[in-house]
């Protein structure tokens, strides 16, 4: 009777070592799923796309149609694999600029590849507005005063709007004048 009980322990451990194996090696496919395969080029594509853009982040140059230069103060951003993240907007460290009223201004990132988003926006009485921007060019106010702005830039993948390759954020001041 031991000798029976002991075969069918010995079997039963048999077949669940057997099945605990085949178990593990069916996940072992050497093959790769059409879903591994999308995901493999879909990142070879966003890395192709990303050797497009410069490494190191751009910086704006923002100039109004008279070609007066106007500084920016570096916001949050991630780019070329880091990021960097600013809890509030920094408008103390920028000096305003004297601009005409009504006066445009537009933003170049000295880079071929133009973003896919640009959102300008306008400080008011600690409120934010958003300013109506043609590719990064837009009409100053014809309201004297200093005025408060920042803009976020964004690049995407060509394949996956969803996917960012990177963004920027900066602010900037301008005093705008009636006449110098």
């Amino acid at each position: 009777m031991d000798k029976i009980k002991f075969f069918n322990t010995l079997r039963t451990l048999t077949t669940l070592v057997f099945l605990s194996t085949m178990l593990i090696l069916s996940g072992c496919n050497s093959t790769p799923s059409n879903v591994t395969k999308e995901i493999e080029m879909g990142l070879e594509q966003v890395q192709e796309s990303e050797s497009n853009l410069p490494q190191k982040l751009p910086t704006p140059t923002i100039q109004s149609e008279s070609g007066i230069s106007i500084p920016a103060i570096q916001g949050s951003y991630c780019w070329g694999g880091a990021c960097a993240d600013y809890a509030s907007l920094n408008f103390e460290d920028n000096t305003p600029v004297q601009v005409l009223v009504g006066e445009t201004l537009s933003i170049d990132m000295g880079i071929d590849i133009p973003p896919d988003e640009i959102n300008i926006s306008e400080y008011v009485n600690k409120r934010n507005q958003s300013i109506t921007s043609t590719e990064g060019t837009f009409q100053l106010p014809k309201e004297p005063g200093t005025h408060y702005y920042s803009a976020f830039l964004r690049w995407s993948s060509p394949q996956d709007s969803q996917i960012s390759l990177g963004d920027t954020s900066f602010t900037f001041v301008v005093h705008v004048v009636e006449s110098k």
